[in-house]
């Protein structure tokens, strides 16, 4: 068992090296000695989309650089430690898997930086609940304000209010319409979401043969931008197909929306064979939807937890493009750590896709939750997934 000063020494040269001093895992799964090359070659990152969101000063979106980027010098630790920072995080829901990773990195990380977190809001996908929770947290005068937009157009005007009162704002995933990097927030560090899109579909259309009908579910802001990139991604996949026809878009304001637009596109369209969902809490609602109806469709979404990793193991899920959460939020603190110390800080940080299947299910999961699988997955994989 490490001392505490090692433990420190440890997060110090991780931080250093741009690594993460990620949790201890448990021992609960025996890996096999070897896994099988096609799970192997699943788990290499596919290369990075080259631009990132569109925004004021970079109308082709800024160059995409990996969280590698992100470094400190021990001055810089020394500085952190010593400037007693604090740092407020407003989420758009902790219900789901990938906010409470994003939550974990983003706070273990700044507890290695020596920034405090103040407090940690949930708008349950609300804006105008977000848009208090923001006022709110500025009242409480942090450094920094960790956060992402559930409507980048309607909140723009309260997020430019933590700017103007002197707040830096790091974003996941989302810039608020008409915000300039380097003046009205530090930085976006997101997954490469198209690449994440564009591969699920691309399994799926793989699996129904590149024949057949197929429907798209997503939000219905198309102004925000992570998930309106999965749209385009998942669209150009399907567009590489001659013999695949796109019937529906299904657009939802919340995810538990998405039984009920999949009901309506199932029911519509009855030689639908497949469905992309952008995001696995939708996935789910389309998965009951069909299992309603008795239909047999290939789906496939982004983002992978513990909750989701379920849906893969029993073959709900065929394929998922997964972002790293917990590490997105690693990428995240180090962006305001730098702001903080007066750095130049990337205007848009990515992190690589990780593709997702059964065969790979149990390492993809280790990966992106930096825990061991739990037990209830183990058992459903019987002995298929590695």
């Amino acid at each position: 068992m490490r001392t505490t000063r090692s433990v420190l020494r440890h997060a110090a040269a991780c931080l250093l090296t741009g690594t993460l001093a990620a949790p201890a895992l448990a021992q609960s799964y025996h890996w096999p000695d070897k896994i099988p090359p096609e799970a192997t070659e699943l788990l290499k990152p596919l290369p990075l989309t080259e631009h990132g969101q569109p925004v004021p000063g970079y109308p082709d979106g800024p160059i995409a650089v990996t969280p590698d980027a992100l470094t400190f010098t021990p001055d810089d630790l020394a500085k952190l430690k010593a400037g007693h920072f604090t740092a407020g995080i407003c989420l758009h829901t902790m219900d789901a898997g990938w906010p409470k990773l994003q939550e974990q990195g983003i706070s273990n990380t700044l507890r290695d930086l020596g920034i405090r977190v103040v407090g940690v809001t949930d708008a349950k996908f609300q804006p105008g609940r977000q848009i208090s929770d923001l006022e709110q947290m500025t009242a409480r005068k942090p450094d920094v304000i960790f956060s992402i937009p559930i409507d980048p157009q309607s909140e723009a005007a309260a997020y430019k209010k933590v700017a103007q009162a002197g707040i830096k704002l790091v974003f996941m995933d989302n810039v608020p319409v008409g915000m300039a990097p380097g003046k009205d927030y530090v930085s976006v560090t997101a997954s490469d979401n198209q690449k994440n899109a564009y591969y699920a579909a691309k399994e799926l259309s793989e699996k129904i043969g590149g024949q057949g009908e197929v429907g798209i579910i997503t939000l219905v802001y198309d102004y925000y931008y992570s998930v309106a990139v999965r749209k385009t991604g998942a669209k150009q996949a399907f567009a590489e197909y001659p013999g695949i026809k796109l019937v529906g878009i299904g657009t939802i304001t919340s995810p538990e929306k998405a039984y009920g637009v999949a009901t309506a596109m199932l029911t519509a369209h009855p030689n639908l064979k497949g469905i992309f969902a952008a995001w696995d809490t939708p996935a789910e609602g389309v998965v009951s939807a069909a299992k309603t109806l008795g239909r047999s469709i290939v789906v496939t979404t982004n983002d992978i937890a513990d909750d989701s990793a379920l849906y893969v193991a029993r073959g709900d899920f065929y394929a998922v493009g997964a972002q790293r959460p917990y590490d997105q939020g690693v990428a995240e603190a180090k962006s305001a750590a730098l702001a903080l110390l007066g750095h130049k800080v990337p205007p848009f940080v990515a992190v690589p896709t990780l593709r997702v299947k059964k065969i790979d299910l149990l390492s993809a999961l280790k990966e992106v939750t930096k825990q061991e699988p739990p037990a209830s997955v183990v058992k459903v994989c019987n002995g298929n997934c590695f």
